[in-house]
């Protein structure tokens, strides 16, 4: 009986949430247009955060002057800092886009999409950011170019061009160490290569203890891009990514072994060329993605795993119709090849054993989108996306999205959005949260097409020559079909496993606005961004109306960040966080099952945790910084005043919920940057 408590609590642990809330639950190429609704992460050193036009512009080298985490400045943590992405804690992972779920979001490298591009606990993403030139998210404004996914989508682009024969780059920090080698092979030729290992179990291992178990964990990452360009209107990129975690604990009776672990792959071959009288582009993709959970000894064994893998090619050509028109069109295909969750449990309760059989979809999309400049203070964009998905099923849709652009002047403009988007890639499982125990399912004739109707208003400007710059932008999503799952690892031991009789069907309702003030100019830098978000949910099963929240649901998001360049050689930088607490299950009574405390739950998602706030400090200091060559020291503290900021609510055998706190404690790091 002791090893199911042990077990529960690991499952409690790796998910981020209670018991009680383990209920689960392309890239595209611009023809000097800009982007509508887009964040762009680039290396730039003059300035942390630009707007421009549609454009939110965050440096990479600016992330070296704000604080790390353990030593690494992670592209990913600083994209939740951002106005509309969910402030997320230590222990929520996933890219939460104006109250979308995670897997809403397309994260791609060069057109191939990355299905879990985090880490332990979601407290670093597996992107090397020496290897990438370039981040962009688009939030909220779409053309008909658009994926077919609810909320966003993050393109990260690798470097292809360098200036010297040979370079070193890289990162040592004391968790982990990252280098990136980019070579230039000739004028025409540039290979890129990147890879980055961990050794946390090395310093922090005190630190990594839970329920009295010692946690051993380590992670690689490793990325590759070649690139052709025989001409400047012509480029090939080749690019491929793979990333491999794995946990071990064990308790320190050494009675019991508990594994963890899941993979990453991601390869892309892109091919665009400039013609006289358009720009074409083709990016042909496959990625893959598993988890496994093993657990043994002489009580129970059980074993848990799933898999998912997309082939596809996105292709399109735009070219311009008279001085005032743009035209864009293109096709879109994705297979999908997946096994929802393949679970055995032997040695207590009921034997089960489920063998996950592969499931395959086709997703073939066309597109046509128009452009047009009809007078210097309104031009507008609108657009179709006819879609057919194929496996057993057949579904359909066509989709409008428009958006109409107001220039004031060249400092502020207005835009006004409607589209509504569709998504067969479905997210459930046992628990949510940190690490990837979640499985994919596809549409299918009972888990129908989730989709949405989608409304945004946005304004920016700037003032003083750009020394201020300023954005608002509200926003409405309305959801059909969104799913949950009411399994958990209690119906799997003690019911069997089906997982479709576990899910829940309903509709959203996202709503809110987002704002974000930049200080460009001056000798501190930085920006403030504030989110107002609902995120609400209807499961006819459990209430009536729209009374249930998501379980990433903050209603407020506040964060300051500022950086100073004090000398040349001394660099500061400050990040403070404030969110609402997040949402969790309370129970309403308990019972002894078997020897087990078993909970009654009230209302899903109905109590909301503590506040969460956090202060993050770094300096760096440089000795080398030329233009060319880099070399310094970072230092880092993450919660600054030891906030014990509540990461789930954990249900006891002494008939309580408590809060469990994952960093109670100011976290220091220290790290080498360099770059020759």
């Amino acid at each position: 009986m002791r090893l199911f408590t042990v077990f529960l609590s690991l499952f409690i642990f790796i998910s981020g949430e209670s018991m009680a809330s383990a209920l689960s639950a392309d890239s595209s190429y611009i023809y000097e247009k800009t982007l509508d609704d887009v964040v762009v992460v680039h290396k730039k050193k003059k300035q942390l955060i630009k707007d421009s036009a549609n454009q939110i512009v965050v440096s990479l080298r600016g992330l070296e002057v704000m604080p790390k985490f353990l030593g690494s400045a992670d592209p990913i943590r600083y994209l939740q800092t951002i106005a509309g992405v969910q402030t997320n804690g230590e222990a929520l992972s996933g890219i939460y886009v104006q109250g979308c779920d995670d897997h809403h979001t397309l994260t791609t490298i060069n057109g191939a999409p990355v299905y879990y591009p985090n880490h332990l606990l979601g407290l670093f993403s597996t992107f090397i950011p020496s290897h990438f030139e370039s981040m962009t998210i688009e939030k909220s404004i779409h053309d008909a170019s658009f994926s077919n996914r609810l909320a966003a989508k993050v393109q990260l682009q690798p470097y292809t061009s360098y200036d010297k024969t040979i370079g070193i780059e890289g990162n040592v920090g004391l968790i982990e160490s990252d280098l990136t080698l980019p070579i230039k092979i000739n004028d025409k030729n540039t290979l890129y290569l990147s890879a980055r290992s961990s050794y946390i179990g090395l310093l922090y291992k005190s630190l990594l203890k839970f329920e009295g178990m010692n946690l051993g964990y380590d992670f690689q990452d490793f990325n590759l891009t070649y690139s052709y360009t025989p001409s400047e209107r012509e480029k090939l990129v080749i690019s491929g990514y793979y990333g491999m975690d794995n946990i071990v604990l064990d308790d320190e009776s050494g009675i019991m072994d508990v594994g963890v672990s899941w993979s990453n792959l991601g390869t892309s071959l892109s091919y665009s060329k400039d013609f006289d009288v358009c720009n074409w582009a083709t990016f042909v993709h496959f990625s893959g993605f598993q988890n496994k959970v093993d657990v043994s000894e002489s009580i129970i064994n059980v074993d848990a795993g799933s898999k998912l893998a997309s082939t596809g090619v996105n292709s399109f050509v735009q070219f311009p119709l008279r001085d005032k028109f743009l035209l864009k069109t293109g096709v879109d295909w994705n297979s999908y090849f997946n096994e929802e969750l393949s679970f055995a449990s032997t040695g207590i309760g009921l034997t089960s054993n489920h063998d996950a059989t592969l499931e395959t979809m086709h997703e073939v999309s066309a597109f046509v989108n128009f452009e047009h400049e009809v007078v210097s203070w309104f031009n507008y964009s609108i657009g179709m996306r006819p879609s057919l998905w194929k496996n057993k099923e057949l579904f359909y849709g066509i989709v409008p999205r428009v958006t109409m652009n107001f220039p004031i002047n060249n400092e502020h403009q207005v835009k006004v959005h409607y589209g509504i988007y569709q998504q067969a890639l479905h997210k459930a499982g046992l628990t949510d949260g940190g690490l990837p125990t979640d499985y994919y399912f596809l549409a299918k004739e009972q888990n129908n097409l989730t989709w949405s109707h989608s409304f945004s208003l946005g304004y920016e400007g700037s003032i003083l020559k750009n020394a201020y710059s300023f954005s608002l932008d509200l926003y409405f999503k309305q959801l059909y079909n969104t799913i949950e799952s009411t399994s958990n690892i209690i119906n799997l031991i003690y019911t069997g496993f089906n997982y479709q009789d576990g899910l829940i069907y309903g509709d959203g309702r996202n709503y809110g606005l987002n704002l974000m003030l930049n200080k460009n100019k001056g000798y501190v830098k930085g920006y403030i961004s504030y989110s107002l978000g609902w995120a609400m949910r209807s499961f006819p099963e459990l209430a009536d109306g729209y009374v249930i929240r998501a379980r990433h649901d903050r209603r407020h998001n506040l964060v300051v960040m500022l950086n100073s360049e004090i000398t040349k050689r001394w660099s500061l930088g400050a990040m403070f966080v404030l969110a609402s607490g997040a949402p969790y299950t309370p129970w309403e009574s308990a019972y002894i099952l078997n020897g087990q405390v078993m909970y009654k739950y009230g209302l899903h998602n109905s109590a909301t945790m503590p506040l969460y706030h956090r202060l993050d400090l770094s300096v760096n200091y440089y000795i080398i910084r030329k233009m060319n060559q880099e070399l310094g020291i970072n230092l880092s503290l993450y919660n600054v005043y030891c906030r014990k900021n509540v990461q789930f609510m954990s249900a006891t055998a002494a008939f309580y919920f408590k809060g469990v706190t994952i960093l109670p404690f100011v976290l220091p790091s220290v790290s080498v940057f360099f770059k020759f």
